[in-house]
C-alpha cells in the first residue's frame, strides 16, 4: 500500500484547524453559560464551519476563473505548457 505523506499532512492540518475552532467556540460558549446566556458548542461549531466552507468555495471559484483578458491569455499559454509536457511524456 502507498502512502501519501503529502495527503496526510493536509488532513491532519484540516483536522488541527477543526479542533482549534471547537476549542475557541467551546470557550466563548462557557464565558457565555457564566453570564447566563444558553449557547450550544456543536451548533455554533457547525455554523462556523459551514460559514468557512462557503467562503472557501467562492474563494477557489473566484480564483480559477478568468475573469480578465490578460487571465484568458495566460491559461492559454499554461494549456499549451501541459500539451508539450504530455508530448514529451508520451515520446519518453
Amino acid at each position: 500500500m502507498d502512502y501519501d505523506v503529502e495527503k496526510a499532512k493536509e488532513e491532519l492540518g484540516s483536522e488541527r484547524f477543526k479542533a482549534a475552532l471547537t476549542l475557541v467556540i467551546t470557550a466563548a460558549a462557557t464565558i457565555a453559560n457564566m453570564y447566563g446566556w444558553q449557547a450550544d458548542v456543536d451548533t455554533w461549531v457547525n455554523v462556523a464551519l459551514s460559514v468557512l466552507n462557503g467562503i472557501m468555495i467562492i474563494w477557489t471559484w473566484w480564483f480559477n476563473q478568468n475573469v480578465t483578458l490578460a487571465a484568458v491569455r495566460g491559461q492559454h499559454v499554461l494549456d499549451k505548457i501541459k500539451e508539450e509536457d504530455k508530448s514529451k511524456r508520451k515520446a519518453a
